[in-house]
């Protein structure tokens, strides 16, 4: 009998993922200009906050194996989900920029947490002979949950208020706690392990993809924030009705799942990756034109689908057996620290767009040769699988 991807408790997960993704991400465009208007202070300070909720990430990942040995690892990530719905109600009683950047802590160790023990829980279900394509497909339902986040969180602030959207984002971080615990995990007896550690939590072998990656989603990063009207408020076609950019990101990022079966080339991840970039290049260049900006959206989401996935691959195969979670943890947060430099860089550049968008064009051509003479011969140097 063939054994099956997409099992119920598989696809359950990756809805879980999906709205973890939501939940969070509805926040991104919005937070540091909502924060800056409440608080009286400047963007460029509020923007820090998504640097402090990587921190937080990386705070609580030397903890991750130990917690998810030592409990029950379904329970680990509700309860990491349910705090990231405690912080985020949080905001609403924000009334100084310290209590504004310990929240964004504790979020970020939720997310961190909630979304690596998803990852463990992920690969704990899937069968052994299809756990590079659940790893996949897993990564690239959240990079879905974290564009279509981006989309409510502006369509929600600029139709509603920034109270309809902390709803919206409670509610679909609830909605994911329940269906996580839906999620049938399979006995596994407890392992005494130390209290942190390191190796299961960073794939050092990785450095090098990882630092690659952080170029390349530092690059979506900056366009993410509310700062740049001119991106959020294009009309597509004759519909008269202002559209989010990523809307057509969205689009790009679905077509790319169908686009990247059509290559069956040995060299298939060099391939995907060069044209992946030179894409999200090619969308920051347009960005500097008079040309569509939805063509420039679209292209961007067929960038980032036709290299994400790729990346993920590259740092399953620089790791071991044993490593397969450690591989996914660093692809997850090495994405996460581009994506939040980007924002608050975009903060920093509240009044200069141009300057924003020079400093996109330029980190999307480092990340394209960084690939192609550092990253690739290193990866074909280093696999082991």
């Amino acid at each position: 009998m063939a054994v099956k991807l997409w099992t119920v408790h598989f696809m359950r997960i990756c809805v879980a993922n999906l709205l973890l993704f939501i939940s969070l991400y509805v926040l991104f465009p919005v937070l540091s200009v909502e924060m800056a208007d409440r608080l009286g202070v400047p963007v460029v300070q509020t923007g820090v906050i998504f640097l402090f909720v990587t921190l937080g990430m990386f705070l609580i990942g030397p903890f991750h194996a130990y917690l998810v040995d030592a409990y029950k690892r379904k329970y680990v990530c509700m309860f990491a989900a349910a705090l990231m719905v405690v912080a985020t109600i949080g905001y609403t009683f924000v009334t100084n920029f310290t209590e504004l950047i310990l929240l964004s802590t504790v979020q970020g160790l939720a997310f961190g947490i909630g979304t690596t023990a998803g990852i463990t829980l992920a690969i704990d279900i899937t069968s052994s002979t299809l756990r590079s394509a659940g790893n996949v497909n897993f990564s690239w339902m959240a990079r879905l949950g974290m564009i279509v986040g981006v989309i409510l969180g502006v369509w929600l602030y600029q139709s509603y208020t920034f109270h309809n959207l902390l709803t919206v984002s409670v509610i679909t971080g609830a909605v994911g706690i329940l269906v996580l615990s839906g999620v049938y995990v399979p006995f596994r007896a407890p392992i005494v392990t130390k209290l942190y550690s390191f190796d299961r939590f960073l794939l050092l072998r990785g450095w090098v993809p990882a630092i690659n990656l952080i170029l390349i989603t530092f690059v979506s990063g900056l366009l993410i924030p509310l700062l740049h009207p001119f991106l959020n408020d294009f009309v597509l076609g004759n519909i008269g009705i202002p559209v989010p950019f990523f809307v057509g990101t969205a689009f790009g990022y679905i077509v790319s799942l169908f686009f990247a079966r059509l290559f069956f080339f040995k060299d298939k991840t060099l391939r995907l990756i060069i044209m992946g970039i030179g894409l999200e290049m090619v969308s920051i260049f347009l960005l500097n034109t008079d040309l569509s900006i939805s063509i420039s959206s679209v292209l961007l989401g067929l960038g980032l689908g036709l290299t994400m996935p790729e990346f993920l691959v590259i740092f399953v195969k620089l790791s071991h057996h044993c490593q397969r979670g450690t591989a996914n943890t660093t692809h997850l947060l090495a994405s996460e620290v581009g994506i939040s430099m980007g924002i608050a860089t975009a903060c920093y550049m509240e009044l200069d767009t141009d300057k924003m968008l020079h400093t996109g064009q330029m980190v999307a051509s480092i990340a394209l040769l960084f690939f192609v003479l550092v990253t690739y011969p290193y990866y074909i140097k280093k696999k082991v699988r």
